[in-house]
């Protein structure tokens, strides 16, 4: 075997230098990255809590006249980190609503679940994880629904008896799922879109421009940013009662 001359000993000691200089620095991102990883990529921002204005409820009264009919609020895809904000302003006026859930936030929320019943709201079933029903085969339908019902008993509340399908949908086989589990399919017919980022007064109007007796209000609890819900909810309850309604919960 012929020895390496001089030059290619140093080459190859450069060459392997090298070589280590980018394990090296390999190894470094990959510590940089697990260790902290704010500086690889950002995380999404997780959601803060709305902090409620005192102001809201300087007027808030708990008077609930029913002369023109009872009206339901409704909200949907909590519990979150907005829940108790409303709960809060619920309770500043006395008004009972109703809690669509879902069973995935249930579960890692229950204690909010305890809260809305203790405060007298319903806690009814929303799914576990809002699909589109209508696209899930039985057995996925029926543990969307048994999934839920399960952990709100958990959480500690009373077995739900109304299902909301997330988007409305349904078909013969969720309405067939519903029944095997005892729950009347609970939908809305006043839509506020509160999920699309309206301005509280566009969500007031939304509600006050179409009462009527036994009217179900579409809200939530559990969006992204429900500041505006939020804000408009105290101008959304004195609205109805002015007009001779009451709040109630769904039946």
């Amino acid at each position: 075997m012929q020895r390496a001359s001089g030059s290619n000993r140093t080459s190859l000691s450069r060459t392997a230098f090298e070589g280590l200089v980018v394990l090296v620095a390999l190894a470094a991102a990959v510590v940089v990255h697990v260790s902290f990883p704010e500086l690889g990529s950002k995380p999404p921002p997780k959601p803060q809590a709305v902090s409620l204005d005192p102001a809201l409820l300087r007027s808030a009264s708990k008077h609930n006249p029913c002369v023109a009919g009872e009206v339901a609020l409704t909200f949907d895809d909590g519990p979150d980190v907005y829940t108790q904000p409303i709960l809060d302003v619920l309770n500043a006026y006395g008004a009972k609503a109703t809690f669509f859930v879902l069973g995935s936030k249930v579960s890692r929320r229950p204690q909010l679940v305890r809260t809305a019943v203790r405060d007298g709201h319903l806690v009814e079933n929303h799914t576990w994880d809002h699909p589109h029903l209508g696209d899930l085969t039985p057995a996925e339908i029926d543990a969307q629904i048994a999934r839920t019902q399960q952990a709100l008993r958990t959480a500690g509340a009373p077995t739900p008896t109304m299902l909301r399908a997330p988007f409305n949908d349904q078909d013969d086989e969720v309405r067939e799922a519903a029944a095997r589990h005892g729950l009347k399919l609970a939908q809305w017919d006043i839509d506020t879109n509160d999920w699309r980022g309206r301005r509280s007064a566009d969500i007031t109007d939304a509600v006050l421009a179409r009462l009527h007796p036994g009217a179900v209000v579409l809200l939530h609890d559990g969006i992204q940013d429900p500041a505006n819900t939020l804000n408009a909810l105290p101008a959304i309850i004195q609205g109805i009662r002015s007009r001779g309604y009451c709040t109630a919960t769904l039946s």
